[in-house]
C-alpha cells in the first residue's frame, strides 16, 4: 500500500510540475516556500526519497491544491487513463482497502514521531557534551534546560538551575550578581534579534567572580517572543590576560590607540588608547569606551597643524587596509609619525585598527622631508 501511494504521488507531482514549470514555478521556488534544499524536493518528487505525508499534502497544495485530488490524478496516470479526463465518481472502497490505508497512515505518523526522536535525541546529546554553558528558557524567561557544562559555568549543580527564572532569580541565589547579564538578555528579548554579548562581569550562583561571553538568541512563534536559547563562555582568564596587556599598553612610551570592528569594515566606538595617546591629544579625562571613533579624531585633529595631509592619510588608508604612515605636526611645535594598520585574528581576518604615534626625531625629521 505504501509504495502504491508513493508511486502515485510521484505520478502527479510529475505531471502537476510541468504544468508549474511552464507558469514560471521552479523547484527552488518550491524548496524556498517549504523551507527544505532544492534536492530533497527533487528527490521526493522523483521518487527516491519518502517524504512525509504532511510534505507531500505542502508539494501537492503548491503543484495543484486538495490532496486527494491531486493523488487521483496519480491513480488515472497509474491505469493508464487521460488525467484531463473526468469520471464519474468511483463507488466507495471495500473495508479492506479502507483499513489498509488506515494503517499505511498510523505506521507513517509512527516512523515520523521516531525519526523526530531519534533527531531530538542526537542534538541533545550535542548540546550537552558543549563545553560551554547552554541555557534555554521558556515565554516566562524560565529556565526549562540547563546543559552540563552550565554547573561549571555557575559553580552549581545544573539541576539546580531548572525552574529558576533567569531575571529574578535574586531571591534563590543571593550571592550572586547578573545585572550586566539580565541587561543584555532584556535587550535581545526586546529586539527578538541574536545578541552576541562579550565579557560582561558576573558573580555566578557559586558566588564566583567571572565574565562571561556568548549569545541570546530569542525564539519567535507567530511574531511573539517564546523564550530564549542562551549559550555561555568562561572568558576570565582571556580577559585577565587582555587588562594586563592593556596595563602594559598603558604604559609604553608611544601613544596607541586599537579600535575593533563591529562588522567587516564598521567601527564603532574607540577600543583602547594609552595615557600617552590620550595625553597628546587632550583626552585625559574622557572615557575612552565611549565615544565613537569620528568623535575621537575629531579631538586629535584640533592639536595637529597639518589636519588635512592627516585627514587625506586616514581615508586612503583605512580604504587600502594597508600599513602606512604620515608626519603630523603638533601644535606643541614637534612632529610625529602617525602609523596605522590592520589587526587580523587568528584566522587572518581583520579584527580591528591599531594607530602607534612615535616622536619624530630632528635628524629623522630631515630625513623624512
Amino acid at each position: 500500500m505504501g509504495s502504491d501511494l508513493q508511486d502515485i504521488f510521484k505520478l502527479a507531482a510529475k505531471h502537476f510540475y510541468k504544468k508549474y514549470k511552464k507558469q514560471g514555478g521552479s523547484q527552488a521556488e518550491i524548496a524556498e516556500k517549504l523551507g527544505i534544499t532544492q534536492s530533497y524536493v527533487s528527490a521526493v518528487m522523483g521518487g527516491s526519497k519518502t517524504a512525509s505525508l504532511e510534505l507531500q499534502n505542502q508539494i501537492a497544495n503548491i503543484l495543484y491544491g486538495p490532496f486527494e485530488e491531486f493523488l487521483a490524478v496519480g491513480r488515472k496516470i497509474h491505469k493508464n487513463i487521460d488525467p484531463e479526463k473526468k469520471e464519474q465518481p468511483e463507488p466507495k472502497e471495500g473495508v479492506e482497502k479502507l483499513i489498509a490505508e488506515l494503517t499505511y497512515y498510523v505506521m507513517d505518523h509512527q516512523r515520523i514521531e521516531r525519526e523526530l526522536a531519534e533527531t531530538k535525541n542526537f542534538y541533545e546529546n550535542i548540546v550537552q557534551n558543549l563545553q560551554s554553558g547552554v541555557l534555554v528558557t521558556d515565554s516566562d524567561d524560565t529556565i526549562f534546560f540547563a546543559n552540563r557544562f552550565m554547573s561549571v559555568i555557575a559553580g552549581i549543580p545544573s539541576e539546580q538551575l531548572m525552574g529558576v527564572n533567569i531575571i529574578g532569580g535574586k531571591d534563590i541565589f543571593p550571592e550572586a550578581d547578573l545585572t550586566e547579564f539580565a541587561k543584555k538578555y532584556m535587550q535581545a528579548k526586546k529586539s527578538l534579534a541574536p545578541l552576541f554579548y562579550e565579557s560582561i562581569k558576573v558573580i555566578t550562583p557559586g558566588s564566583r567572580m567571572a565574565y562571561q561571553s556568548g549569545w541570546f538568541i530569542p525564539k519567535i512563534k507567530e511574531g511573539q517572543y517564546d523564550g530564549m536559547t542562551c549559550t555561555i563562555r568562561d572568558t576570565t582568564k582571556s580577559q585577565e590576560l587582555s587588562m594586563l596587556l592593556k596595563i602594559s599598553l598603558d604604559n609604553n612610551q608611544y601613544a596607541i590607540g586599537i579600535t575593533k570592528q563591529v562588522e567587516p569594515g564598521v567601527y564603532a566606538n574607540t577600543y583602547f588608547t594609552n595615557k600617552k595617546m590620550r595625553q597628546l591629544f587632550g583626552q585625559e579625562d574622557t572615557e575612552y569606551t565611549e565615544i565613537s571613533i569620528q568623535e575621537s579624531l575629531i579631538k586629535c585633529e584640533k592639536f595637529i597643524r597639518n589636519k588635512k595631509e592627516w585627514r587625506e592619510f586616514l581615508r586612503k588608508n583605512f580604504k587600502t587596509g594597508k600599513k602606512g604612515s604620515v608626519i603630523i605636526k603638533h601644535t606643541n611645535g614637534k612632529q610625529y609619525r602617525w602609523t596605522s594598520e590592520t589587526l587580523l585574528d587568528n584566522d587572518g581576518k581583520p579584527w580591528g585598527r591599531i594607530a602607534v604615534v612615535k616622536e619624530v626625531s630632528k635628524g629623522r625629521r630631515k630625513k623624512d622631508t
